[in-house]
């Protein structure tokens, strides 16, 4: 158990030290070691061992109480320097270490991959760019084989369903390994455990993750009253929101749960927007959101309301009733 420590060196009086030790040094005839220890160390005592820290508590060598030289013991302390010399070195380390590589994935309207910034050929493999996209949505949680081997091959053998996977998996390491050419290909999509999953080597991005962000910021600001700075956020992650998720992958099962929500995200963000906007007097920039929000769900009666009101407001009560009319028309054959 670690003793109480006291603070007893009256020439180094910012050192540290356990009275046992002083006790055990001075039976030794070692109270040297006390004395020249530097500013900024402490010794404590574990059996028959002594441990030289920093003030911080952090270790920086271990001596036999028996045969620890005062001298041994000054050495460590020579070589790590000060707290702060010590710090500087941690933080150029930091600087000097390589960053992760860096891949971006736009999924609203047709799948893209990015290289600092450049498009990425993705070749003609469907089956890899199929997993591809499946493992980069679900960077959260690694993919089982057997799934992919029923997803991808459903009506094949189990052994060549197998082969297949495998197959397709070598072909999507190449295509990574061609464009992140500081990682070995092989260790681009990692398999463990009967799971595969993309390597945490490589820094992933996608739109649809920045597109969250950004909903999810401008509602916790809009909700503390904060108008001006959830508008921003919420015509960022309008931006963003080129066309519905993956649409050449309509017929996905996988697809059409998160296509359906980001829509959702989407169509609640322009409804907001669309408010803030008439409320600030901005009546052009809230019917052209408005629009928007009617391309995706043509029965939207919130929209409808807000353009009645827009029109009325520019002093437009034809346009109003027309508004009005298409409303019920819509709800009519939809309904």
């Amino acid at each position: 158990m670690r003793s109480p420590s006291t603070n007893i060196d009256s020439k180094t009086p910012d050192c540290v030290f356990d009275p046992a030790i002083r006790a055990l040094a001075e039976k030794n005839g070692r109270t040297g070691v006390l004395r020249e220890l530097p500013v900024g160390y402490y010794l404590e005592q574990y059996q028959d061992v002594l441990v030289l820290r920093r003030l911080d508590g952090s270790l920086i060598a271990a001596f036999s109480s028996q045969s620890a030289a005062p001298e041994t013991m000054q050495q460590p302390t020579k070589e790590t320097g000060d707290e702060e010399a010590f710090a500087g070195r941690r933080e150029a380390s930091s600087v000097a270490s390589p960053a992760k590589p860096g891949l971006h994935a736009n999924f609203f309207g047709c799948f893209e991959l990015l290289r600092d910034g450049e498009n990425v050929p993705l070749g003609h493999n469907a089956k890899a760019l199929a997993i591809l996209k499946y493992l980069l949505t679900h960077q959260a949680r690694p993919v089982p084989q057997d799934y992919l081997m029923d997803w991808l091959w459903p009506k094949s053998a189990l052994k060549k369903a197998r082969w297949s996977l495998n197959s397709a998996i070598c072909a999507l390491r190449k295509l990574l390994g061609r464009y992140l050419p500081s990682l070995p290909a092989s260790e681009t999509v990692l398999f463990e455990r009967g799971r595969y999953r993309v390597t945490p080597r490589i820094r992933l991005s996608t739109d649809t993750d920045e597109f969250d962000s950004h909903y999810e910021e401008g509602c916790r600001l809009e909700k503390a009253s904060r108008v001006s700075e959830a508008v921003a956020e919420y015509e960022k992650a309008a931006r963003l929101y080129r066309d519905d998720y993956l649409i050449e992958d309509l017929y996905e099962d996988w697809t059409a749960v998160e296509r359906q929500r980001l829509t959702d995200a989407y169509i609640d963000l322009s409804r907001r927007l669309a408010v803030c906007y008439m409320e600030d007097g901005q009546l052009q920039e809230s019917v052209q959101t408005c629009y928007r929000i009617l391309e995706k769900d043509r029965c939207n009666e919130d929209a409808h309301r807000l353009l009645m009101g827009c029109f009325v407001c520019l002093g437009q009560r034809a346009r109003a009733l027309c508004q009005h009319r298409l409303c019920e028309g819509a709800l009519r054959r939809e309904y």
